[in-house]
């Protein structure tokens, strides 16, 4: 049963082949999308030729311990931050042999918002190696599945930039 929606899976296709065509391996790294984009990007026959792993760091704990997030950094700023999002990367290339690494933290809602950081806030990090992280922020609306599914559809046209203009 496949309940994956049908523009991320055929999105991810793309990505797929971007990054088969580059010689690239992928990792992610999610955390408010929770495998979504790893669902999306494996849904695909062949994936298993460019997709090296995906790590669903839900808490911080997980965070820290699998990806080597620096706890002070969660503590201090927020596991939705720019610095964690690009940890999050860095930390998951760290940890495989993939070439390129995207991260996704954020509040998908309804609740665990405040003024500062609303429902729909998401970081994104690209990370590679030799290369420091692109952190990139978004504010998504609707509900819980439209901002993830915002996030997994931005984390992916993310990497396809990457890697259709050479810096992949």
């Amino acid at each position: 049963m496949n309940d994956l929606p049908p523009d991320l899976v055929d999105l991810a296709k793309e990505v797929l082949g971007a990054a088969k065509a580059a010689k690239k391996r992928i990792v992610t790294a999610e955390s408010c999308t929770g495998g979504l984009l790893g669902g999306c990007l494996t849904a695909n026959a062949g994936s298993s030729d460019v997709v090296d792993c995906g790590f669903i760091t839900y808490s911080n704990e997980s965070k820290s311990r699998l990806l080597g997030v620096p706890r002070d950094a969660i503590t201090d700023l927020g596991a939705v931050s720019d610095v964690v999002a690009s940890a999050m990367a860095e930390g998951a290339l760290a940890q495989t042999d993939a070439d390129i690494a995207v991260s996704i933290t954020g509040i998908a809602g309804p609740g665990g918002g405040t003024k500062e950081k609303p429902v729909g806030l998401v970081y994104m990090a690209l990370a590679q190696t030799g290369r420091d992280a692109l952190v990139k922020r978004y504010i998504f609306a609707g509900t819980r599945s439209d901002i993830r599914r915002a996030a997994v559809g931005a984390a992916m046209e993310l990497l396809l930039g990457s890697l259709k203009d050479g810096d992949g």
